[in-house]
């Protein structure tokens, strides 16, 4: 789960190297985090941010990278169209 604030690129980056050294064929799910109940004063991550962060995986070696809660990250036409632009079809 990307958390701004507190889980981050360069623990997913991590994570992803850890499993592709397992196995690059893991599924590996980066779930875009929405505020509630305690954790209210985190934001959810931009668009942007998850782009960047499924890159980061796949150039860690992964080859099933997928992008969750796609609702809670793409806020505008403008956010749709660079997911379209930079990941493949189905991974969001």
């Amino acid at each position: 789960m990307y958390i701004p604030g507190l889980v981050e690129r360069d623990q997913l980056r991590a994570i992803a190297h850890h499993l592709a050294e397992t196995d690059a064929t893991i599924p590996f799910t980066i779930l875009a985090f929405f505020p509630e109940y305690r954790m209210k004063t985190f934001r959810s991550p931009t668009a942007w941010e998850m782009v960047q962060a499924y890159e980061d995986a796949e150039a860690a070696g992964l080859r099933n990278v997928r992008l969750g809660n796609p609702g809670v990250f793409i806020r505008s036409e403008e956010d749709l169209q660079l997911l379209y632009k930079r990941i493949p079809s189905g991974a969001f």
